[in-house]
């Protein structure tokens, strides 16, 4: 929820769903969107999402991969071309509103990509969005709704044909949900969650600056169970009010794997291994325990020739905006789930090839990252 801090190794979730039947969400949305140079425009965007039927408590409930069809009209592709744009392509953010136990929030989803596309001669231009969307664990009975936020942000970074920036270099692209008459149908699907409540762990409150410190049992191949140390460095802020936008700031996580595991990596001749995961971190909002999988990339660092490997990872964090006051509690999960790919120095792949790694948290230890109280 306030992401991916638990992450000491993360990466890409073992489906939980369950037996729960897949289908797939396709809505349409009109937001209103401010250009440089040609002002406020409409951009027409079909989203295209999959949710699970239910699900079960204590379970993981496992959101598919965000879509959106984008389409930019006349007037927009005509002032790209003004300015020799021959290519675009950029980062976007994207405002997601989720209801669960009576608790409204809405959830800042960042690192969604733009495809590159290039600028046609004339006409329109569409252009796809796609990103990771968290995975989440409920322990009581009842039913998460989700609904595509009010705002959506966009990065753009226009290229001429050389690949040089444009005189618009990156643009700052912010949009909003357009008003209506009716207003626009945002609720995307509701996962109604069976089963008999379950109890999450407790965790003591501490309090200062985050600096964390925390064991791992990780299971990885041709190792087996091994310890692995991870730190956790953030800025969590005290309070916040209703309806501002929250964010972690100055977070690192660092990860550091034994000599077996890097034993193991050196006698496949791996130069260099990275990947990407998830991360849960367990939130508490004054009695509601949800717990998010929280994507993350794992930038390939390189092989040593002798002892332990550091690695650092880059959580892919969401921004939170409370509706109702209350006091937020942020924990390290218990579950890390890690996908790598090591490397030759040649860029081939190694005999080992690509390989799951699941973490669950040394018991015993305090997970508690930081609380935060939200006013009026």
């Amino acid at each position: 929820m306030i992401a991916g801090m638990g992450g000491v190794l993360a990466a890409p979730t073992a489906a939980a769903n369950g037996s729960a039947a897949m289908r797939e969400v396709v809505k349409d949305l009109t937001y209103r969107c401010a250009f440089p140079l040609v002002g406020q425009q409409d951009v027409t965007g079909k989203v295209k999402i999959t949710f699970p039927d239910s699900g079960t408590t204590g379970e993981r409930v496992v959101i598919g991969d965000l879509h959106i069809d984008v389409t930019l009209n006349e007037n927009i592709v005509g002032a790209l071309r003004a300015f020799q744009t021959a290519y675009a392509e950029g980062t976007a953010t994207a405002d997601v509103d989720a209801s669960y136990d009576s608790k409204e929030l809405t959830l800042g989803i960042p690192d969604l990509h733009i495809a590159r596309r290039d600028i046609p001669p004339s006409g329109t231009l569409t252009t796809t969005i796609t990103g990771v969307m968290p995975s989440l664990i409920v322990y009581k009975a009842g039913a998460i709704s989700v609904s595509a936020g009010q705002q959506f942000n966009a990065k753009v970074d226009t290229r001429k044909a050389d690949g040089t920036p444009t005189a618009l270099g990156v643009l700052d692209v912010p949009c909003t949900v357009k008003a209506t008459t009716p207003p626009q149908d945002l609720h995307l699907a509701t996962i109604p969650i069976s089963g008999p409540n379950v109890t999450p762990a407790r965790l003591v409150p501490t309090s200062g600056q985050v600096d964390k410190d925390l064991t791992y049992s990780c299971d990885f191949p041709r190792v087996g169970p091994t310890n692995v140390s991870g730190n956790i460095k953030a800025t969590i802020p005290d309070s916040g009010t209703v309806g501002q936008r929250l964010a972690v700031t100055d977070l690192l996580v660092s990860a550091e794997f034994n000599n077996d595991v890097t034993s193991t990596l050196r006698q496949a001749e791996a130069a260099t291994v990275g990947g990407s995961g998830v991360a849960d971190v367990d939130a508490d909002l004054d009695g509601t325990v949800i717990t998010f999988g929280i994507p993350s990339k794992i930038p390939p660092v390189a092989v040593p020739e002798t002892g332990s490997l550091g690695a650092q990872i880059s959580p892919e964090i969401p921004t939170l905006i409370f509706r109702a006051p209350g006091t937020l509690q942020v924990s390290a999960g218990e579950l890390l789930n890690g996908t790598f790919t090591p490397h030759k120095a040649d860029g081939s792949e190694t005999e080992l090839g690509t390989f799951d790694v699941l973490c669950t948290v040394v018991p015993g230890q305090d997970r508690f990252l930081g609380s935060i109280t939200i006013t009026n």
